[in-house]
């Protein structure tokens, strides 16, 4: 957190001049350039960088903590407490030592904001239609990062521009609350600057709408929540796909759900073994080349009818290390679901179908069964359709998409901030023989070193 930001800049120049081809296009300039020699027609270039910045150096690892941390994903994986040791989350227990897991994802999210505050304070108000679309992706980015700290750890540093003082960076943290109303400000500031999707590889008006429907439905604002998941949905811009759900999840897919997305690549020689896939996959002779050691909860796993288009990206297997059959998930596979020739993983941010669950449960929140979009999204995934005589009550109801949001949002990192908003968190972690300081996740310890004013979370 306490990196110079001449230092985000400079991750920001070589990342965006020479390594955005490895998540996006690949520009391959001869030379950098200073800060001083930046013109209007660069931003576009540092856009990109600050893109790549959100993953981190490796994105598999600190993207799926939060679902082995939840009910969703169960992992036997150990390793060193320094170096994202899975079995941690699956205790609900992580480790301030986690530099790996937890620091990649902070570090990751920070150096995203940094870049994203340089490339707004260099557009400044510019009514140039190229540089406001700029001004708005850079909103985007600043609010989805601080969004994720905010779920991960509550309360953070917040800063919404360009510090280089090192006194003005080590300040105390701002409340969640305090968070989470600049992430609202960011996006609400982004949605009129920004043009309609056009590519999952960049944020676009309706990624920041599904976004801002996302907080407001975690923030108890549901009526909003409602009406900007509708927004997406009849904008027309992305679609559900029927027939197919492993499609969604291929590079370069033909399929319209994808709202924004990492990509992870170009994989080495050895491209099956690479990323979540392996991470996810049986052990060999399964050609992920996986452990084995972390697979699906079987309830959720058990949930799904047959014929469902989602069981497409699961396979059931014997583990080794339990001697019980259970469902890998494969829905970050490159062999299984796409030829050799197509190189890059795909980790999506947000996809077209939470803006139908967010609808459905916006209106249930405000008490009232409504089944319309429930339904179109089971019926594009093959389950059966729901009549209101299933459901006593809109709690009922809620009850049940809790359930379909697990059903469909696996592993895509939702859960355990959904298990924050149904109440299935506190239950969840007294089962484990944790206390509600366990809703969130400690600060590392090299970022309280970094940081004399940052106070750790309660009892870590």
């Amino acid at each position: 957190m306490l990196r110079n930001y001449k230092k985000f800049f400079l991750i920001t120049c070589l990342a965006g001049l020479t390594a955005c081809g490895k998540y996006l296009d690949r520009p391959v300039p001869d030379h950098a350039i200073g800060k001083d020699q930046l013109t209007d027609q660069d931003i576009a270039l540092l856009m990109r960088g600050a893109y790549l910045s959100m993953s981190g150096s490796w994105p598999p690892q600190s993207y799926p903590m939060t679902d082995i941390y939840s009910d969703d994903i169960v992992s036997l994986q150990g390793g060193n407490p320094a170096q994202f040791n899975p079995q941690a989350y699956e205790a609900c227990n992580p480790s301030p030592g986690d530099g790996f897991g937890i620091g990649r994802y902070y570090i990751a999210a920070y150096t995203a904001i940094g870049n994203a505050n340089f490339i707004l304070e260099k557009i400044g108000n510019s009514a140039s239609p190229a540089l406001r679309q700029l001004r708005g992706e850079a909103l985007v980015v600043r609010a989805h990062s601080y969004n994720l700290l905010a779920e991960l750890h509550g309360g953070v540093v917040l800063i919404t521009s360009v510090e280089t003082e090192i006194d003005n960076i080590r300040r105390p943290k701002s409340t969640e609350a305090e968070v989470l109303d600049q992430v609202e400000k960011d996006l609400e500031a982004a949605i009129p600057l920004l043009t309609g999707f056009t590519t999952p590889k960049a944020a676009s008006k309706q990624t920041a709408q599904l976004l801002l429907a996302r907080v407001c439905l975690q923030r108890g604002k549901h009526a909003k929540a409602k009406e900007l998941a509708e927004a997406v949905i009849t904008s027309g811009v992305r679609s559900l796909s029927s027939g197919t759900f492993s499609g969604i999840f291929r590079y370069n897919s033909t399929a319209r759900e994808m709202l924004w997305q990492m990509s992870d690549g170009p994989m080495p020689s050895a491209y099956e073994r690479y990323g979540l896939f392996s991470f996810y996959s049986p052990a060999p002779p399964f050609l992920g080349n996986g452990t084995g050691l972390t697979s699906m909860d079987d309830a959720l796993a058990a949930s799904y009818e047959a014929g469902d288009t989602r069981l497409q990206v699961m396979r059931k297997a014997r583990q080794a290390a339990t001697g019980r059959e259970v469902t890998y998930m494969l829905k970050f596979s490159t062999d299984t679901l796409q030829p050799a020739s197509a190189v890059y993983c795909m980790y999506p941010l947000i996809r077209i179908s939470e803006a139908y669950l967010i609808s459905a449960e916006a209106a249930a929140r405000q008490h009232t069964v409504e089944l319309e979009r429930f339904n179109e999204l089971r019926i594009a995934r093959n389950a059966s359709v729901k009549t209101a005589a299933d459901f006593a009550n809109a709690a009922a109801f809620l009850a049940e998409i809790e359930k379909e949001r697990r059903r469909e949002l696996a592993g895509e990192g939702r859960r355990w901030q959904d298990m924050k908003r149904f109440g299935s968190a506190e239950p969840f972690l007294t089962s484990k023989g944790r206390n509600a300081t366990r809703l969130y996740f400690p600060f590392t310890n090299a970022e309280l070193l970094r940081n004399p004013k940052l106070k750790q979370n309660p009892e870590y």
